[in-house]
């Protein structure tokens, strides 16, 4: 799990630079950015194999390009970014880790049914699953942590299926989505967590609600919105 979070941003980093600097081969990336060659040739690999890059071999060197196609799940995913509810759905998600078709209708004061349809379309196109309560304890497995959690009869709880997946389309697509300061905002939490340190354990919501809360407002409505 520790590789992973090192990994993320400097995939981040990585495909954020071929994106300004297209036709670079491996070594110039791995001079410019300081990137030791071995690590470099990883997250290369990991990023055209996820369909983000593409390599052209001209005879002497693999350069490395952005990718303009994409798979039928990220297109479904995509798909459900552009839509603003779904699209706040998914960002809380990325806070509070697990959610009830409860808890975001409340948090996004949707009516239940509203957010009942979205969360049917999130399931279909692969980016939430439910999850189960094992006396009062969710083991979720990506990212590996346990979260306390009460059972509530008939109760069912969501979360993310690949929140590593969904974070990439998330800086891919980011000029491209609606509520452009909300998501890198988002994204900037995210980034703060992970140099934080995941928690391997996450304490009954009741415990954690206000921080949450403070954080999620504090993007979703900064002081110049409220004023």
């Amino acid at each position: 799990m520790e590789n992973t979070i090192l990994e993320f941003k400097r995939r981040r980093e990585i495909y954020e630079f071929i994106s300004q600097n297209s036709g670079l081969h491996m070594r110039d990336i791995s001079r410019k950015l300081n990137v030791p060659f071995t690590s470099l040739k990883y997250h290369l690999n990991y990023l055209e194999k996820k369909g983000f890059i593409i390599s052209r071999d001209d005879g002497k060197y693999s350069r490395y390009f952005i990718s303009l196609e994409i798979g039928e799940k990220e297109k479904r995913i995509l798909n459900c970014l552009r839509k603003r509810t779904t699209l706040h759905i998914i960002l809380w998600f990325f806070i509070a880790v697990q959610c009830s078709q409860k808890d975001i209708s409340r948090f996004l004061e949707k009516h239940p049914t509203t957010i009942s349809f979205h969360l049917r379309k999130m399931i279909q196109a692969g980016i939430i699953e439910q999850v189960s309560i094992d006396k009062g304890i969710i083991y979720n497995e990506t990212p590996p942590i346990i979260i306390n959690r009460p059972q509530v009869s008939s109760e069912k709880i969501y979360v993310l299926q690949d929140p590593w997946m969904i974070y990439d389309l998330l800086i891919k697509n980011k000029e491209n989505l609606g509520d452009k300061e909300v998501v890198t905002g988002i994204i900037e939490y995210v980034e703060f967590i992970i140099s934080e340190g995941i928690p391997k354990q996450i304490q009954n919501r009741e415990d954690t609600k206000e921080s949450i809360l403070n954080t999620f407002y504090k993007f979703f409505f900064p002081p110049s919105f409220c004023s």
